[in-house]
């Protein structure tokens, strides 16, 4: 299976004209892969997910681009890389079954986002303490289109590590356990500001808004934004004050839509941003993808349909408070290049498609992107683990932030 999607990945990144640049991670995780197969070292790789292609991307590095390097660096790979890795348990529901087929055959862990998934958990923590296997984890939790800015970690991945390195203590194994941070950037490889100006007119076009202030694009994509809040605002019934800065209507919206959805649910309102939209997004699924419902009476079937279509709003509200953490005008008032006005440009596209329930046809192409990928400093976990057998909790939030700095160091780093 290994061989045929290894094939398969250059037709796909040609199709998306996708160029990758590996910089120093090829050979950086041969090093690390070559080390880990002689059995001195277990791997625990933490990668930054901005984009859904970031699978694709890695499966490329993994199976193709570390192994050329192995080769090209004189070190030896005894056998193919297999990696475990932790994927939604709902993906196969919306993507179909062929999907979690190839996710299982390709060495993944089904796990339950936001509830204490115990078997799934139980199956990482084996694979990273045996060690023949790397486990590769996104500690963002989920994707947020973003190359310039991280969402906050979650502290699942320090907390794996911990319980890892007790197993391997306990059972006087002696190799060091390393958590290697893996930076993900995509970029425009050639900016297009023509391209640019007529997404942005066929936005305000579409929402009714007069072309002003042509030459300034973070204004009028902050009047693109504050439009649509005004909708959703108008939707929820909210009331915003007077001269509102629209970072504070985005945050009042995001915190009545969560609620909203929440109390659909039954569930309890507590938990970072992430842990409360992967908690929704699994009490929808658990509605809209029911099982057996050919065995259902009529009436039954006709309720379970009426409660699906119900739980899919919830869904929808839920992403547009994902979204809408991300529209603000600071991400591009810090850094006005390309890529961060063509990021906000795709979110609001995506975001009016899911309220028109109509995917939003951008025109004309932004261009074809590349994608660096970049390494850094393995953070050893041995050295932690009396920090963490004294106090927990403190370990914990140390190792997340360490992971979170040296994540953050490699998305500003562009590479040469």
């Amino acid at each position: 299976m290994q061989g045929v999607l290894r094939r398969l990945l250059p037709w796909v990144f040609a199709s998306q004209r996708l160029q990758l640049d590996h910089g120093n991670a090829d050979e950086g995780l041969a090093r690390e892969f070559a080390a880990q197969q002689q059995g001195e070292r277990t791997l625990l790789l933490a990668f930054r997910h901005p984009s859904p292609r970031d699978p694709l991307v890695l499966a490329d590095l993994f199976w193709t681009r570390v192994p050329e390097a192995a080769r090209r660096l004189g070190l030896t790979l005894p056998r193919p890389i297999e990696l475990r890795f932790l994927y939604d348990r709902g993906i196969p529901l919306w993507a179909g079954p062929l999907i979690g087929w190839l996710l299982q055959r390709c060495g993944g862990i089904a796990i339950h986002r936001g509830r204490l998934d115990r078997p799934a958990l139980k199956q990482a923590r084996d694979a990273l303490a045996q060690g023949r296997h790397a486990l590769v984890v996104a500690p963002e939790g989920a994707t947020n289109n973003l190359s310039g800015e991280m969402a906050p970690l979650e502290p699942g991945v320090a907390q794996l590590a911990f319980w890892a390195a007790e197993d391997m203590d306990e059972a006087d194994d002696p190799r060091p356990l390393h958590v290697i941070p893996v930076g993900i950037r995509y970029s425009w490889r050639r900016p297009d500001w023509a391209a640019l100006e007529a997404r942005l007119t066929a936005l305000e076009q579409h929402l009714g808004l007069s072309p002003e202030d042509q030459g300034n694009r973070r204004e009028r994509l902050l009047r693109i934004g504050a439009e649509l809040i005004e909708a959703l605002e108008q939707l929820e019934r909210l009331h915003p004050e007077p001269d509102q800065p629209l970072t504070q209507r985005i945050e009042a919206y995001r915190l009545h839509g969560l609620r909203k959805a929440e109390s659909h649910f039954g569930l309890r309102a507590s938990g970072t941003l992430q842990e409360r939209c992967r908690r929704i997004e699994q009490a929808a699924w658990d509605r809209i993808y029911r099982e057996n419902l050919d065995q259902l009476p009529p009436l039954e079937r006709s309720l379970a349909d009426w409660e699906a279509r119900e739980a899919d709003q919830q869904l929808t509200r839920m992403r547009l408070v994902e979204h809408f953490t991300s529209v603000s005008g600071h991400y591009v008032s810090d850094q006005p290049d390309f890529d961060r006005f063509a990021e906000m440009v795709l979110l609001v596209e995506e975001a009016i498609g899911w309220i028109e329930a109509s995917p939003w046809n951008g025109k004309p192409s932004l261009g074809p992107q590349r994608v660096e990928l970049s390494l850094g400093e393995a953070l050893a976990v041995q050295p932690r683990v009396a920090d963490y057998r004294s106090n927990r909790r403190r370990a914990v939030q140390q190792l997340t932030n360490d992971l979170e700095q040296a994540l953050t160091e490699l998305m500003r780093a562009r590479l040469e």
